[in-house]
């Protein structure tokens, strides 16, 4: 999901929601380093811009899950199950890409949205397994740029579909489109209590607060899942800058974190929220906190040096880092 701050900053944040933990890490994708298009293929396209973000360094290529690049252009890639199609060629000029390298490609070479537009209608996605997982994830993707512009891509039957405008949420399947039209089922959930209402004799109240958001589905599937952002997003009190921006989308994003053993997939795994992360376009700054480590850590992409030639990575604290208010009582 998107926010904009009353100061104008330009927000992005994401839950990442697995089965499993790839080796994952903070990235830091110094400039001119070079992303793959294929695993099959050691090719790589220079990047012009750098950027951090979320990813895996187990492959030849850094794979990043999301993050924010020098420009402040903010981007994603989500799991899109059962929808998402691939060709087995690139088509006619256009070059083949594998689904896993194209948030790192846009990030690294990618300004604007009508940049990232141009560039995907550049590449064909191919089915190439991942040498990781085994078989080629389907996924799809969001970018917002620094204006706070922000575009769903998805690969599908009919090829590449750009949904522009949207209203900065996304979720998985089904597509995007689904999801905006289901939005019109719930406009009548609102942040404000019900009327009192009198049936004969009988004066009926609201048991308490809250009663206005009646309705809003509180399973983890994505299409509650969505609604709950969107609600969420609309009716939130808008924060006055970045740091209240970020404190908001953690609350907001808090409301579809999924525990260990709530959701489980047909062979008995655990379906749960790995990490979520936020990012700011105007200052560059990656904030993250971990399933086992609720703490926000945050990196930012401007304290480094962006002209190295080496990835800078920053590995997880994974032990809940709670701070103690008074000394420990020794003598106990």
């Amino acid at each position: 999901m998107s926010i904009s701050t009353a100061d104008e900053n330009r927000l992005f944040a994401r839950t990442m929601d697995f089965t499993m933990e790839p080796d994952s890490k903070v990235i830091i994708v110094p400039r001119n380093y070079g992303i793959q298009l294929l695993e099959s293929n050691e090719e790589v396209i220079n990047n012009p811009y750098a950027f951090v973000g979320m990813g895996s360094t187990e492959i030849s290529s850094p794979v990043v899950y999301d993050g924010v690049n020098e420009k402040g252009l903010m981007g994603a890639m989500l799991y899109y199950a059962t929808f998402a199609t691939y060709a087995d060629e690139a088509k006619p000029g256009t070059r083949g890409i594998n689904p896993i390298y194209v948030v790192a490609q846009v990030l690294g070479n990618c300004v604007t949205i009508d940049d990232v537009v141009d560039k995907l209608a550049s590449f064909t996605l191919l089915n190439e397994p991942n040498e990781i997982l085994g078989f080629t994830p389907p996924l799809h993707y969001t970018f917002t740029d620094a204006s706070g512009e922000t575009i769903v891509i998805e690969p599908d039957k009919t090829g590449i579909t750009v949904h522009r405008p949207t209203i900065g949420v996304m979720t998985n399947s089904p597509g995007y489109e689904w999801h905006q039209t289901n939005l019109r089922a719930y406009i009548g959930v609102t942040p404000y209590p019900p009327e009192d209402i009198t049936m004969g004799d009988l004066e009926l109240t609201p048991f308490g607060q809250g009663a206005g958001g009646l309705g809003l589905p509180g399973d983890f599937t994505p299409s509650a899942r969505f609604l709950r952002v969107a609600y969420w997003k609309k009716y939130t009190q808008q924060a006055k800058d970045e740091t209240e921006g970020v404190t908001n989308l953690f609350h907001i994003l808090s409301s579809v974190n999924i525990p260990k053993g709530v959701v489980l997939t047909k062979d008995g795994r655990t379906d749960y929220t790995i990490y979520t992360s936020a990012m700011c376009a105007q200052s560059k700054n990656y904030y993250f906190k971990l399933y086992d480590n609720s703490r926000i850590s945050a990196v930012s992409l401007l304290n480094e040096d962006l002209n190295g030639t080496e990835l800078i990575t920053f590995e997880w604290e994974r032990t809940q880092d709670i701070k103690q208010l008074n000394k420990v009582n020794v003598t106990s």
